[in-house]
């Protein structure tokens, strides 16, 4: 599971220039930092209250949010999208919307809150956003709406993504609003994005992606809660992954559709979670010889964890799931059935030590046992979580792991497991600028045949607003792409600033 060396000395001078120049800024603000108290947090002492830490650094700092108070957002600030619930790293296969490190701060601290918690956010967590421009959004009844719109040129060594790229430049827009509710009681969440990032020379390489998610909680008793979730979204496929089919033009489209039902209650100091799930993947453009990939999962599962209020918290949880492949192989002896049957179990802990640390992480082991005698069973290890650690009130980490079981029609093959983790970093050298550092890597390997695919990422940005509604973006991203597949391994580097503009 390791970069080949080239590839490897590659993602290491790219996440080196990108910590240097970030270290560059970090000493420009060294008289701006003596001014201000930059405290550690006790992180590891049992004694204080995890809440009663926070303090604002400098009178300046505080004026925004009292700004926000006589505006009457105090409330909706802390309550933040239910859409945002469950955020992972982002599938090799095709390239999605990464997650706002406001949104990996929040998915994480939900992960470890009690039945019926809400969705209030931590305030002794710094979660990456600029304060003077920091979203208001409108109020409808009882209802806020948020929209915001980035748009911004860039350039980049492989506008393909794949070996052999060419250099080109693009434009990228990218919308969004977002809906949540400021009910005493059950909550709503909502959320639309679109973004486009369109090439100068090669409009093939275009990369559309529409997303969208919502959640609906009902609050059914002090100790009990009903969740509705579902999820949207359209993107193309990566040109260098062993799946594409499109040999010229544009790649694939990739849809997924998803929807869940679950029960939580709380029962003494236990707490029981259960629900069902159905998620679908349809594939549109140009297609082999070979089968159709579209299918649908549908899996229930049950949870139990013991919640005592302790800064650890142990959970159980397990599961049963169905795929089905749409393409029938009846009276077809060259038909590869892959419809499956499986199982899941996995263990884990809750850690909360409130604005500190706080995420949840767990390993386990998957199982799909296809129908067809002449495929192996597609299974392995499973590990995933997400955490938030604040040192300091003006920095915070996030770290971030998932394990996905994905379908496939290559010949000889039961499907492919992809390993992803990341790790982000973020930095208030003021309150109208922030930095942050971002390192990845996803670990794909298809079971049945000899074919391993990574990936490496690195990145760096900042963020200046410099009024209420606007801020300045700016980012370069290093990626370096690793298969044993001939002639498919390709590094990129993409720099690109923008304006983002949200009330």
């Amino acid at each position: 599971m390791c970069l080949r060396p080239v590839l490897a000395k590659s993602l290491v001078a790219g996440s080196v220039l990108s910590g240097t120049l970030v270290l560059g800024v970090l000493s420009l603000s060294d008289v701006e930092a003596q001014t201000t108290d930059l405290e550690f947090r006790p992180s590891l002492s049992f004694e204080d209250d995890p809440s009663s830490d926070f303090e604002l650094s400098s009178e300046a700092d505080a004026e925004p949010f009292e700004q926000l108070v006589e505006e009457g957002v105090q409330g909706s600030e802390k309550r933040v999208s239910a859409a945002q619930s469950k955020q992972q790293p982002t599938p090799l296969t095709r390239r999605r919307r990464e997650a706002k490190f406001s949104e990996r701060v929040e998915a994480a601290s939900r992960r470890s809150r009690p039945v019926g918690g809400g969705g209030l956010a931590d305030e002794g967590i710094f979660d990456g956003e600029t304060v003077q421009d920091r979203p208001v959004g409108f109020k409808l009844g009882s209802l806020r709406l948020t929209p915001s719109l980035d748009a911004g040129l860039g350039w980049t060594d492989n506008a393909a993504q794949a070996n052999g790229g060419s250099p080109d430049g693009f434009y990228e827009v990218d919308a969004a609003v977002s809906v949540v509710s400021n009910w005493d009681r059950h909550e709503i969440g909502l959320e639309l994005r679109g973004s486009l990032r369109a090439f100068f020379d090669e409009p093939d390489n275009n990369q559309p992606v529409l997303s969208g998610r919502g959640n609906l909680r009902l609050d059914l008793g002090r100790q009990t809660t009903a969740d509705v979730d579902g999820v949207y979204s359209f993107s193309r496929e990566e040109r260098s992954s062993a799946e594409n089919e499109a040999t010229s033009g544009r790649t694939n489209s990739v849809q997924e559709i998803g929807g869940r039902l679950s029960l939580s209650r709380q029962i003494s100091v236990i707490q029981l979670r259960g629900g069902f799930g159905v998620d679908r993947t349809v594939y549109g453009g140009q297609m082999s010889v070979s089968q159709p990939r579209d299918n649908t999962v549908v899996d229930a599962t049950f949870r139990s964890s013991f919640d005592n209020g302790a800064m650890f918290e142990p959970y159980l949880e397990g599961g049963f799931l169905v795929r089905e492949y749409d393409q029938d192989c009846k009276g077809d002896p060259a038909c590869f059935d892959r419809n499956s049957r499986g199982y899941f179990v996995k263990a884990g802990l809750n850690v909360d030590r409130g604005p500190k640390l706080r995420g949840e992480f767990g390993v386990g082991y998957r199982s799909e046992f296809l129908k067809d005698d002449r495929l192996s069973a597609l299974q392995g290890f499973v590990f995933d979580g997400a955490f938030v650690w604040s040192p300091t009130r003006r920095d915070t980490v996030t770290l971030s792991g998932a394990t996905s079981f994905n379908g496939t029609n290559l010949n000889g093959a039961s499907g492919s497991i992809l390993y992803a983790g990341d790790m982000r970093y973020a930095h208030q050298f003021t309150q109208d600028i922030v930095g942050d550092i971002q390192l990845g890597y996803t670990y794909r390997k298809y079971q049945g045949i000899d074919i391993v695919e990574q990936e490496g990422t690195g990145s760096f940005g900042l963020v200046w607003a410099f009024s209420k509604d606007a801020a300045l973006l700016s980012r370069y991203t290093f990626r370096a792409f690793d298969s044993n597949v001939a002639e498919s391994d390709y590094t990129s580097s993409l720099v690109e600033a923008g304006l983002r503009i949200r009330r």
